[in-house]
């Protein structure tokens, strides 16, 4: 009986270690996946010049995508960290079209000389919400996608990003508050530097806005705070003011100042931020010919800061 015991006991320890040590090598095989993930953050769509693609497509594709998450490792592309989609290395040749979408898009990016470092991966499962390609390709910082639509997203390591950003900031003049009505458009000499285009979806912007310059303002509540300025489409200069965390990750961004043409004249708006970061925002409507029809303020909206750095818009009393 003793020695049914004794073999019991060894089995059930045996059996028992070999689960601790089979438990701690999946987590550590978990912990060097997690250690090899990368964080990407969309910065270009871009199409072949004789593609039938239009801008509607572009922008559709771009508003469906910029609030998507976008992760991977050696194993895997990982979608609002949820999606888990398989990859393989792929030593097959890219189709035509891919191969020519990648080869003008590192031209644009200036990384030609570096063809030879792409990195070519298979999705071996699609998902059918983002009209991919099987295609992946790695090079440098960067990561591509190809969507069926013969277009091809471009997103560089989300990490490296907050660290240009950080450089950009510490560079950044400050300005003291309040600010009234002021660098709305910014001049020459009003101290603002310039930010790369490929910070715009980064930032939240529309599609095609670019010329980013900025200037940032003293913290609030270690919300670091970015008046930032650009150009629409149209050719419109905006100002926003754009806060972000201590760790360079964005949080929110209000539109400070816009212009909007009308027939017989023009929508702006005009900006207050006081000394205890309150922000007023009015709009106002503006004829070319004064004589005929006055100036009339549209309506007037107060926004505070919460304390996540989020813009929270004011009920009117």
């Amino acid at each position: 009986m003793f020695k049914i015991i004794s073999r019991f006991v060894g089995l059930f320890l045996f059996c028992y270690i070999a689960i601790i040590a089979n438990t701690e090598a999946k987590n550590n095989a978990n912990d060097s996946v997690k250690d090899d993930t990368i964080e990407w953050q969309l910065i270009n769509i871009n199409y072949l010049s004789n593609s039938t693609t239009d801008f509607e497509l572009i922008d559709q594709i771009y508003r469906r995508l910029k609030e998507i998450s976008v992760k991977s490792n050696k194993y895997q592309l990982i979608f609002d960290n949820k999606y888990l989609l398989n990859i393989k290395q792929n030593k097959a040749n890219l189709a035509a079209n891919i191969h020519n979408l990648l080869h003008n898009e590192l031209k644009r990016l200036n990384l030609i000389d570096n063809q030879q470092d792409n990195q070519n991966f298979m999705i071996e499962t699609l998902p059918n919400q983002y009209n991919l390609n099987e295609s992946l390709v790695l090079n440098s910082d960067y990561l591509f996608l190809f969507n069926n639509n013969d277009i091809i997203l471009t997103y560089k390591n989300k990490q490296k990003m907050r660290k240009e950003l950080e450089s950009i900031y510490n560079q950044l003049h400050t300005v003291t508050l309040p600010l009234n009505d002021r660098y709305w458009p910014p001049e020459k000499n009003d101290g603002f530097l310039p930010i790369p285009d490929e910070f715009n979806y980064f930032f939240k912007g529309m599609l095609d806005d670019d010329y980013f310059k900025a200037i940032k303002l003293k913290e609030f509540n270690n919300i670091k705070l970015l008046l930032l300025s650009s150009y629409s489409l149209s050719g419109s200069p905006q100002l926003s003011l754009v806060s972000l965390s201590n760790e360079f990750n964005f949080i929110d961004r209000l539109e400070l100042g816009e212009h909007f043409e009308l027939e017989d004249g023009g929508v702006w708006n005009k900006f207050l931020i006081d000394k205890n970061y309150c922000i007023t925002i009015q709009k106002i409507e503006s004829p070319y010919d004064g004589s005929k029809k006055q100036t009339k303020l549209l309506n007037q909206t107060k926004y505070v800061i919460s304390e996540k750095g989020v813009f929270i818009k004011l009920e009117k009393q």
